[in-house]
């Protein structure tokens, strides 16, 4: 029978929506729900209650596979998306809190909130909402003064990348106590600490963590305060009770330079992340 013939007498087959086919391929790679997105105008949305890492890192896969936005629900921006549809995540459910031995501190994960935080003993979340989550306090706007993200009391984060890759963020250097385990890492930290040498940095993302103020050590977990879910999805932290508090001083700016258009590029080159916006202009 003729393709044209078979058509008419058995129909043809609706061209189905891809928006429609992520979200079914979605719903079917992951067990946490997938609801509807924002309301209003824009590109399509949809958000992702994830039940364990592994929706998420699916999650990050099929966006990658079908250019969507992975989006940290809650993540203070302003974001740019340049027109593609979005998906954000909801870390609610991934609230595990365990402490470390020997008083080590506490191990977080992302959808921990900030009252269990402060209940735990971890002063730097006394003054935050109780119900914000541990994501959306790493991508809000850092407030700590130049060279001393080490009153935050942020000790390592585990990091999914843009390409996929997991890994461990800390201290780097004399006080590094467990090697880069990635290639990705291994190519992007030689590149920021060119770029922290190139002089001073007041933009939104902390590259003043490769210049700490002593007795500090350089971690490369602080790169991640304050980056708005622009830069990596935080599978969870170690987190301290901060060992001093912060210098006096003025609170840096949170305004996003040109050099951030850099960092975000060696994090997340293909756009995975939203970015933030400068001068109308998409990082």
């Amino acid at each position: 029978m003729q393709p044209s013939r078979r058509a008419f007498l058995l129909g043809r087959r609706p061209v189905r929506d891809p928006w429609t086919v992520f979200l079914e391929d979605l719903a079917l790679r992951c067990r946490g729900a997938v609801g509807p997105g924002a309301a209003g105008g824009g590109p399509p949305s949809a958000l992702l209650t994830p039940c364990d890492e592994t929706d998420v890192a699916r999650a990050r896969a099929l966006c990658a596979e079908r250019g969507v936005t992975l989006a940290l629900a809650g993540a203070p921006g302003p974001h740019a998306v340049d027109g593609k549809p979005v998906l954000r995540v909801d870390p609610r459910l991934l609230d595990a809190l365990e402490a470390l031995p020997d008083g080590q501190g506490w191990r977080a994960q992302p959808g921990v909130c900030a009252g269990a935080l402060a209940r735990a003993g971890l002063a730097q979340f006394a003054d935050a909402p109780g119900d914000l989550m541990l994501a959306q306090w790493l991508a809000a706007p850092a407030p700590w003064p130049e060279g001393r993200t080490a009153a935050s009391g942020l000790a390592e984060v585990e990091a999914l990348l843009a390409d996929g890759a997991r890994e461990t963020l800390g201290a780097f250097g004399e006080n590094d106590v467990r090697p880069l385990r990635t290639a990705t890492v291994q190519r992007l930290a030689p590149a920021l600490f060119q770029l922290a040498a190139s002089g001073p940095h007041d933009g939104r993302y902390r590259l003043d963590a490769l210049r700490p103020q002593a007795p500090a050590g350089v971690n490369l977990a602080h790169l991640l305060l304050g980056h708005g879910g622009t830069l990596a999805w935080v599978a969870g932290a170690v987190l301290r009770p901060p060992a001093a508090a912060a210098a006096p001083g003025a609170e840096r700016p949170a305004a996003v330079s040109a050099r951030d258009g850099r960092i975000k590029s060696l994090f997340d080159p293909g756009g995975l992340f939203p970015g933030f916006v400068c001068n109308r202009d998409i990082l």
